[in-house]
């Protein structure tokens, strides 16, 4: 069991933050665990501070207790060495907690930091940076561009309902997507390890975090209407059917990508906004320990077992 927590905690994250958080560290110190807070003000900063950590050994186990861009830099600074990640989630998205089905409740938290396997997970980079769940160019970046995080953080997900609607009476921009040496001319692009997007909606079913694939969802849509319709299919969960993806979106396994080369975009990672292309992502990037529900290590072990028959 471990019991030694560092805590890396993200003030402006969630809605209702304090019950839950509050409630995992009382448990968890009541099962005479040591809990303690690593103040950091960026995420630079946090990930620093978690190597620092790692290098000590100065304990167990660090929990990001935050949305998934708390999640990506505390994994920065654990990646590469043997200190596990355990995640509280308190952000909108929670893409990660969904992925691995993550309990919402203070005492199945509790657990699985305690007790839970941790698997080992590949990320990617991007501009030499590390990313561990998804980045997007084009559409969603230009809606998380306009975000009010003081809105988010008063209605979650309510919050994106508005710079949705502003961004899809916009005209769609078209930019250069090189996936691998192929080309690709599209108004939104997805590069994703989490086989979910937004939580609640099914991208592919040939990624998952802690299957080492980096997927790519191209959508060359150039018309409002078409950019809608994707929408559509997405939350239908058509976009991770073949048999039901729209025309013009492809849906392929990549290990180099370039964005934005000759026409410049905005990109996002992990929902937080990222800046403009051009960009350049590897999909071989550090590796970092999660601690998952024992459901999870199932799942991830059936589908390891599945591939390796499929390819014998």
């Amino acid at each position: 069991m471990r019991s030694r927590f560092a805590l890396v905690y993200n003030s402006t994250a969630g809605v209702a933050v304090p019950r839950l958080l509050d409630g995992v560290i009382t448990r968890l110190r009541q099962s005479q665990s040591e809990v303690f807070q690593v103040p950091a003000r960026s995420a630079a900063e946090a990930a620093e501070r978690v190597s620092d950590l790692a290098k000590l050994s100065a304990c167990d186990a660090v929990i990001a207790a935050g949305g998934d861009g708390t999640f990506r830099a505390v994994a920065t600074g654990a990646a590469g060495t043997e200190l596990p990640v355990g995640l509280i989630p308190l952000g909108t998205g929670n893409v990660l907690a969904n992925e691995i089905g993550l309990p919402k409740s203070v005492r199945a938290i509790t657990d699985v930091l305690l007790h839970g396997e941790h698997i080992e997970a590949r990320g990617g980079l991007v501009n030499g940076e590390p990313f561990f769940l998804m980045l997007g160019a084009g559409f969603d970046a230009r809606i998380v561009s306009k975000l009010n995080y003081r809105t988010k953080r008063a209605f979650g997900r309510g919050a994106y309902v508005y710079p949705v609607i502003r961004t899809l009476a916009e005209t769609p921009t078209i930019f250069d997507v090189e996936l691998d040496g192929r080309r690709f001319d599209a108004s939104w692009v997805i590069l994703t390890f989490a086989s979910r997007y937004g939580s609640l909606f099914k991208l592919t079913e040939d990624a998952g975090f802690g299957r080492d694939t980096l997927m790519a969802v191209v959508m060359e849509a150039g018309s409002r209407r078409a950019i809608a319709a994707n929408l559509v299919s997405l939350g239908l969960g058509w976009l991770a059917r073949p048999e039901t993806r729209p025309k013009g979106v492809h849906v392929l396994p990549v290990t180099t990508a370039t964005i934005g080369r000759w026409n410049a975009t905005p990109f996002q990672i992990d929902g937080d906004h990222g800046g403009i292309s051009k960009i350049e992502v590897l999909a071989d990037g550090p590796r970092v320990r999660l601690i998952v529900p024992p459901r999870y290590v199932a799942d991830l072990t059936n589908c390891h077992a599945n591939r390796v028959a499929s390819e014998s």
